[in-house]
């Protein structure tokens, strides 16, 4: 089990819980978890934000690179459990509606 990314799933949802205050784009975790989610074709992932106070520019690129991806194979992406603060950072870069805000 990842200290920085924790993983629940059932038989139609995948919940991916960022345990790290920074999700940082580079980190080859979060790009080995997302192509690993994207793989198992669950109809529905939850990105889990409660804990994330900062995202890189490189992870908000990640995370946009995901969500193109994950719609291609009909799978449905939302952010839940976000921090005020990155929502509201989100919604300046117009990616809240993108995610489901």
């Amino acid at each position: 089990m990842s200290d920085k990314i924790q993983i629940e799933e059932s038989s139609s949802l995948v919940v991916v819980k960022f345990l790290d205050q920074i999700l940082d784009g580079n980190s080859p975790e979060l790009k080995d978890t997302l192509s690993t989610i994207l793989e198992k074709g669950k109809p529905e992932v939850h990105l889990d934000l409660e804990k994330v106070v900062i995202v890189s520019s490189l992870g908000i690129s990640r995370l946009l690179s995901f969500k193109n991806k994950a719609d291609e194979k009909k799978i449905a992406v939302k952010i839940v459990n976000i921090q005020t603060k990155l929502k509201e950072t989100l919604k300046k870069l117009m990616l809240d509606q993108f995610f489901g805000l």
